[in-house]
């Protein structure tokens, strides 16, 4: 699993890096020009997924440009008064691509979206959909084994019920297994009955 995601889409782009402590987020999309991290702590579990339609105003700039050129050329063939026949071609055949125009831009694109306190989303197509999972069960390993290290381990500082706490809170937030659970919570009792006779 690559620990970098780069998307590109209809000219907006979206750039994404795994490091140590969290993810590095590069968004440069039509509603957000970001660039920020975000540290595993602030990342949830739950994934939802929004569609998304293609902007309104480009589809508007075609409508515009489209009737433009009929206005146009109705005053060309009133002014040069050409056969009337030849002006519903023309408009037939712009009609056709117009509405090929149209129809992709109004196709939009779904947003693959994991729940954090900073907007963390995926622009989702067809061809680069195996990716984002990959990545985001990538994310979520890389979050599980962050908190793995940081809170599963022994530390005589620490007091006891902290410990305990802590590796209760791993469990039951499912970033360790019951086995796992249930061996660093024998080794941490072995650990604090430990009482050596001089």
């Amino acid at each position: 699993m690559s620990n970098r995601l780069d998307i590109k889409f209809k000219g907006q782009s979206q750039n994404f890096e795994l490091v140590e402590d969290g993810i590095l987020a590069i968004l440069n999309t039509t509603q957000h020009k970001l660039e920020y991290k975000i540290p595993f702590e602030e990342i949830k579990d739950e994934t939802y997924t929004i569609r998304v339609k293609g902007d309104k105003n480009v589809a508007l700039l075609y409508i515009s440009f489209f009737f433009n050129i009929i206005f146009a050329l109705c005053i060309f063939f009133e002014y040069y008064s050409y056969n009337l026949i030849y002006f519903y071609l023309i408009v037939l055949s712009l009609s056709l691509p117009l509405f090929l125009v149209f129809n992709e831009v109004n196709k939009g694109y779904e947003e693959k979206h994991i729940a954090s306190s900073k907007i963390l989303y995926f622009i989702k197509t067809k061809q680069n959909a195996d990716q984002i999972e990959l990545f985001i069960k990538s994310i979520f390993k890389h979050r599980n084994q962050f908190f793995k290290n940081k809170y599963l381990k022994i530390d005589p500082i620490i007091p006891t019920y902290v410990q305990e706490e802590r590796i209760l809170w791993l469990y039951t937030s499912k970033y360790i297994t019951e086995s796992e659970y249930e061996v660093f919570k024998d080794d941490l009792d072995r650990y604090t009955n430990f009482n050596p006779r001089i």
